[in-house]
């Protein structure tokens, strides 16, 4: 089967607002082109952005080599509500916006003509989520065609049976679905060296192994591997195949193998497929924790929605590659796929890379959380939906965990370990290789238990100002209340007779039990049930410091997953910081659009939190000076419950001089020095690998001098006031891309002096131009209160920076790019497409 993408030139548009046409090439996310509603409920939880109902249309042309092949269309992801029409016959669609699906075209197109594909993509029912969703055909689509006689889409299962002592070799066993018409075919596999695969333009790496496999085609038709290292090979289906001296993939090592499946019929071969893959193994235990190859790892996790900040929702496999290598240069080894099966061009990433995925199902069982929920269709469709999860993920070594849901207050309910047990054995009994978890929040179980499940109607005709007026209506404010007031009941909760004779059945039905915002239940927990499995599921960031020592010392609690590690868009507000009062909701009112609570801003700058808790993991090796705002000093202030501080790492403060600067240093080691222009100010014990100072602000140098407790220098840190002159500094992470109509490249843009020190309070308007062979894909900051769009060409920097993706056009050449701001002088850069 022949597999490429199938993504550019869709007609589009909006069918509600009956917008004329316009042309667009996907990923494509219809909720940015909506206009923010201030007065819309839920906005806050979507960021102000309403939902809607698109229209894509694209030709598909007959071509004579289709006839008798089979025709397949894969899209990985439509939010939500799908239905996909051939010629105006409809042939498929799906409900969930986070699974993807496939439609079977064979034997129904024109050949020889033009076939019209259409594809409504229904998000008027809202709110539906408790976060920014986005709509549309948000991730690829696919175009695959082959024999009939080929091997089923994700078809392929490998799995690693043993992974060899000393020189033993690995086995791997195999295992092919094929069509009905190839039941017949002798199954041939052949195993290859992948290497790290770090070609971050190979996002789509089915694709790309294709196209490879396709260029390697001889004139009979067969393929010539003498350009890769064969590691081993075999026949049969299922088939066992020992591969020496096996180069096993963990988060360290992220080695990975091509395995290449030939389906023959009396010589000839009817269908090639190639996955990559990784060799290791699983095993968990509360005496040995989560084990990779046979070695216990700690998962130095954060938890991540789907979205891409200013690119909203698209998942662009660049995008998706930029946001795990960021996370893995901040310390990260662990995802959690909040709260939805993540894409594929993600976990493809995360193999390369060396990023742990626990990857979750359900934000919803039974019981909804908001009025058009997944709490409507669960019933229905969950098996569907888990099947699709784990068929993407199961080839992906990544992939560590599955979870079966967040914080679900079925939980709570008689009927939540029936469903905990059959959502399990599901899992067990399609990929029995993984364990099994589920973000349990005891707070929310047990309101849970006390709530009656009104519903809403799927066919409900929705007015996004309209509040609706039934019992979910309360469930939803009533979910607010509970996330505000959880650290203060949860402690309530802690003793174990109280969680455990409520949630006991449903701990007793999973793997690893997934503890949200309750790690003060982790030991006395573990003396009820010594046998019990635990994992932060869901934390706060400020105190992974506190927190990793006990799960570094105690094997049974196998790491843990901070809210949140990047910022994303709705739930606006949790963590943005208030000044001149101590009191604040849950969100922020509009324009707030983001978070505001990720240790990585909306466009990948890292906060001080990051190291902190790089720190206390030990994956920063020097001081991190942050500065709480000098022009807030002496104010009161709100954090909200998911942030700790409003540190940056700035010493330029023009206009605050004289006034008092509370300086935070993060580092590892016993203690810490500061020195103010050559001046020491003290040393002081690091305790939870921060140790906090006070001075008063003048330009010039702080340094910081981090010892271990020997009083052994381990690093230093220096900050210096900026120049008088702004320029503005412009990054881009690639300047040589593919001309394929997918890659893309994030610019950066700083407002510096002439060293390239940032002048945060400088802000202004920065405008970007771009002409050629690139087009401007999206521009913003990590400013999360802003009305700013993000599909305009200029921004407002914030803390002095912006940030732009430039997308290839399908086009050979070259990009011209022009930044020019108020008061600096241009920048103008060129990128090579080929």
């Amino acid at each position: 089967m022949i597999c490429r993408k199938w993504n550019q030139n869709w007609l589009f548009h909006n069918d509600i607002h009956n917008t004329g046409e316009i042309t667009v090439n996907l990923p494509h996310d219809a909720m940015q082109t909506e206009k923010r509603l201030p007065g819309m409920k839920n906005g806050a939880a979507a960021g102000f952005f309403p939902g809607g109902r698109y229209v894509y249309k694209k030709k598909l042309f007959g071509e004579e080599e289709y006839r008798g092949k089979t025709v397949l269309l894969e899209f990985e992801g439509i939010y939500m509500k799908s239905s996909v029409y051939l010629n105006g016959e409809k042939i498929g669609g799906w409900i969930y916006g986070y699974t993807g699906f496939y439609v079977d075209l064979t034997d129904r197109l024109k050949i020889g003509e033009d076939n019209e594909i259409l594809v409504v993509a229904d998000n008027s029912q809202t709110p539906n989520s408790r976060w920014y969703t986005g709509s549309g055909i948000y991730r690829n689509v696919n175009l695959i065609v082959g024999d009939r006689r080929h091997i089923l889409p994700d078809g392929i299962s490998v799995r690693t049976v043993s992974v060899g002592a000393g020189s033993a070799p690995a086995v791997i066993e195999v295992a092919v679905k094929v069509s009905r018409e190839a039941e017949e075919c002798q199954v041939e596999i052949e195993v290859y060296e992948a290497g790290k695969a770090d070609d971050a333009g190979k996002a789509n790496q089915r694709e790309a192994n294709q196209r490879e496999a396709d260029q390697r085609k001889d004139k009979q038709g067969k393929e010539s591997d003498s350009d890769r290292k064969l590691a081993a090979s075999g026949t049969g289906n299922p088939c066992r195949i020992e591969v020496p001296r096996a180069k096993l993939w963990d988060a360290e090592h992220p080695n990975l193998y091509t395995v290449k499946v030939n389906l023959k019929k009396d010589g000839e071969i009817c269908d090639t497929q190639e996955i990559v893959t990784g060799i290791r193994t699983l095993s968990w235990s509360a005496a040995g924790g989560l084990q990779v190859n046979g070695k216990t790892v700690k998962l130095r996790g954060g938890c991540i929605h789907h979205d891409n900040g200013i690119l909203g929702a698209c998942a662009f496999d660049k995008a998706e590659y930029r946001k795990i290598r960021l996370l893995k240069e901040a310390g990260f080894n662990a995802i959690r796929s909040a709260h939805n099966p993540c894409s594929k061009a993600l976990l493809a990433a995360c193999d390369r890379l060396g990023m742990y995925v626990m990857d979750e199902t359900f934000d919803q069982w039974q019981m909804q959380k908001t009025d058009y929920d997944y709490g409507l269709y669960f019933d229905e469709e969950w098996q569907k939906d888990l099947e699709a999860m784990i068929r993407k993920d199961r080839n992906h070594p990544s992939v560590v965990i599955y979870s079966i849901g967040n914080e679900i207050a079925d939980t709570g309910k008689e009927s939540g370990a029936k469903i905990s047990r059959m959502l399990t054995e599901y899992c067990h009994e399609m990929d029995g290789s993984r364990p099994v978890t589920n973000g349990i929040n005891p707070v929310v179980s047990t309101m849970g238990g006390a709530l009656n499940n009104g519903k809403t109607t799927k066919d409900d005709v929705v007015d996004p100002y309209q509040e609706t007026k039934n019992a979910q209506a309360t469930a939803s404010l009533l979910a607010n209340m509970i996330a505000t007031a959880a650290p203060f009941i949860s402690k309530m909760m802690g003793k174990p007779k109280k969680v455990e004779k409520l949630l006991k059945p449903c701990f007793d039905e999973i793997d690893i039990v997934g503890y949200n915002y309750a790690d003060h239940c982790y030991e006395p927990h573990h003396e009820y049930d010594p046998k019990r499995i635990m994992v932060g599921s869901e934390t706060y960031p400020q105190s992974v410091a506190m927190r990793w020592p006990l799960i570094e010392k105690r094997p049974y609690i196998i790491g843990d997953f901070m809210w949140t590690a990047m910022d994303y868009l709705g739930e606006a507000g949790i963590g943005v910081p208030l000044y001149g009062t101590t009191r604040g909701g849950f969100n922020r009112p509009y324009p707030c659009v983001s978070g505001g609570c990720g240790v990585l801003d909306l466009i990948g700058y890292r906060e001080a939190e990051s190291y902190q808790a790089a720190a206390a993991w030990g994956q920063y090796h020097k001081p991190y000076i942050g500065v709480r705002p000098v022009n807030h000093s002496g104010e009161k202030y709100f954090f909200g419950t998911w942030r700790g501080t409003d540190a940056v790492s700035s010493w330029t403060w023009p206009g605050c001089e004289g006034r008092n600067a509370e300086i935070e240093v993060y580092s590892e080691g016993a203690q810490v020095e500061l020195f103010q222009d050559g001046r020491s100010l003290g040393k002081k014990p690091l305790e939870f690998s921060c140790a906090r100072f006070e001075t008063t602000y003048r330009p010039g140098t702080l340094k910081a001098v981090s010892y271990d407790k020997n009083g052994a220098v381990l690093g230093e840190e220096e900050l210096k006031t900026a120049g008088e002159k702004t320029v503005l500094t412009v990054k881009p992470e690639e300047s040589a891309l593919k001309a394929d109509g997918d890659d893309m490249t994030f610019v950066a843009v700083e407002l510096t002096d002439e060293e390239g020190i940032i002048k945060m309070l400088s802000d202004r308007k920065v405008t970007v131009h771009v002409t050629g062979a690139g087009t401007l894909a999206a521009v913003g900051s990590g400013q999360p209160v802003t009305e700013e769009p993000f599909t305009g060409n200029s921004y407002t920097t914030w803390k002095g920076r912006i940030g732009f993706y430039v997308r290839s056009t399908g086009e050979t050449g070259t990009a011209e790019v022009t930044v020019e701001a108020d008061g600096v002088e241009p920048v103008r850069m060129s990128l090579e497409f080929a």
